[in-house]
């Protein structure tokens, strides 16, 4: 290896100089972020400038040494591939894409937001918008395919407030249903659509009261409107029409997998708009994962998720969460700091309407995992305040990276909280496990009969104080919480 470069008291490589500028650090003398590419009296590597040198490492607009990409830093880099990229044809940042320019500059990790510009569609796309040949609108990306880049890329120019605010979720699943009925035979598709549009899509909208669709309920949506397709396709290579279709015929598409009982929705609409005749899909509903855990088996795990480091933070909380609270993942992924209090007295959270004491070794990673947020530079704004604020712009974490992350740890988080809420049914008011996990009256009741709760006929709770007392079995676990 040819020494090029004599810096540090002596000759240095390539290799040796690149890491140099890739790794500025506070100088020990003036504490300004630099390259220390020089020794003082003392041997200690220090910058040009405390070194009486010249500098020869600083951006050519800025002057600054940290986050170098050959002559510019990467901010000033940014800067100006994104006037470049932005241009309306007059040398000016077009206005419509003023707050996207403004936006990623801010947004901080300068070097992947260029990366991320010279990824397509991305630059072409921008490169449209900003000269006028693309309508700067939801439209324009609908005409891609669909992908999670493209879910990432609307994302972003929402965020910036270049674009208007939609479910994005339910948006693609209209997208998808539009582009799915275009491929199906004529009959096909008018039926199929008019399910979508009047059943399906009606209920989705009322079940999310005001809330987004998550990517969970989107691909199961996705997957039933595809089964469907599939059942009309099956029905005519069998010489039949939902008109004529019979129940042999139903049960014999159903049995040949399981997943197959997703059709039963548009059965069932089918049947009460007078399309089809009466049939039905039994539907065979699936146990779970067996035996429910003891409280014991419980508390074993919740030491050794405390324990664990290896564990990354976010997974072991919502894990925790899950063991000791009986939270679903869907749920704790949703979290905000709004619903953690940390003050004088014992953090609580709240994960529907009363909150929880939290024990105190659980609390100290609720606290390690703010000051992790307060310290990491943000790339998008976060208007919400996720406690586990995900990759996606403005969006928390998916329950599906959670889980993978769980499952490679041998963690059934599903099972666990199953486990949780069974032995809250039992020991617990129904009305006070419907307050404090956020499950329904219903379902609450329900889970303490199958339980054979102690309260399961117990009229629902008004007292303040009795249900402050019946939180106190909320603590089950302390076994695990050794202080």
């Amino acid at each position: 290896m040819i020494a090029r470069y004599r810096l540090l008291g002596g000759q240095i490589c390539n290799p040796c100089y690149s890491w140099l500028r890739r790794h500025p650090a506070p100088c020990p003398h003036c504490t300004h972020t630099r390259v220390l590419a020089h020794l003082d009296a003392r041997g200690i590597a220090v910058c040009s400038p405390c070194a009486g040198q010249p500098g020869r490492f600083g951006c050519r607009t800025c002057g600054r040494e940290e986050s170098l990409q050959g002559s510019h830093c990467a901010p000033c880099r940014l800067d100006s591939r994104l006037s470049a990229l932005l241009d309306d044809g007059t040398g000016n940042v077009a206005e419509s894409l003023r707050p996207l320019h403004s936006y990623l500059l801010a947004v901080g990790g300068s070097d992947t937001v260029l990366k991320w510009i010279r990824r397509e569609p991305v630059p072409s796309i921008l490169r449209a918008m900003a000269t006028g040949t693309a309508a700067l609108s939801h439209q324009t990306l609908d005409a891609l395919a669909p992908s999670t880049k493209l879910r990432y890329f609307r994302r972003t120019l929402m965020s910036a407030g270049v674009l208007p605010e939609i479910d994005v979720f339910l948006h693609d699943l209209e997208t998808y249903g539009t582009r799915l009925f275009a491929t199906l035979p004529a009959a096909h598709s008018a039926l199929l659509g008019r399910f979508f549009r009047w059943r399906m899509l009606p209920l989705i909208r009322r079940s999310l009261q005001g809330r987004t669709l998550t990517s969970p309920m989107f691909s199961a949506r996705r997957a039933q409107l595809r089964y469907i397709s599939e059942f009309l396709q099956w029905l005519d290579t069998h010489g039949m029409t939902i008109e004529t279709v019979d129940q042999p015929a139903i049960d014999r598409f159903v049995s040949a997998d399981r997943v197959r009982q997703q059709i039963g929705p548009f059965v069932t609409w089918a049947v009460q708009e007078r399309i089809a005749p009466k049939v039905a899909v039994t539907t065979i509903r699936s146990r779970g994962a067996g035996s429910h855990l003891s409280d014991p088996d419980l508390a074993e795990i919740t030491a050794r998720v405390l324990a664990d480091e290896t564990i990354p933070l976010p997974t072991r909380l919502i894990t925790l969460f899950a063991v000791v609270f009986a939270q679903p993942v869907e749920a704790s992924i949703a979290l905000t700091r709004n619903q953690v209090v940390d003050g004088s007295a014992a953090m609580t959270m709240t994960f529907a309407r009363t909150p929880i004491p939290v024990p105190d070794r659980l609390a100290a990673l609720v606290r390690a995992q703010l000051r992790e947020l307060d310290a990491r530079p943000s790339r998008h704004p976060d208007t919400h305040g996720w406690l586990f604020p995900g990759t996606m712009p403005n969006q928390h974490v998916t329950a599906a990276s959670i889980e993978l992350v769980a499952s490679r740890h041998g963690l059934a988080l599903r099972h666990f909280r199953s486990s949780r809420l069974q032995h809250f049914a039992h020991t617990v008011p129904a009305s006070v496990l419907a307050d404090v996990v956020g499950v329904t009256a219903d379902t609450a009741y329900r889970r303490s009969v199958d339980a054979g709760g102690a309260w399961r006929d117990y009229p629902p709770l008004r007292d303040i104080e009795e249900s402050q007392r019946s939180l106190q079995k909320f603590h089950s676990p302390e076994p695990g919480f050794r202080r």
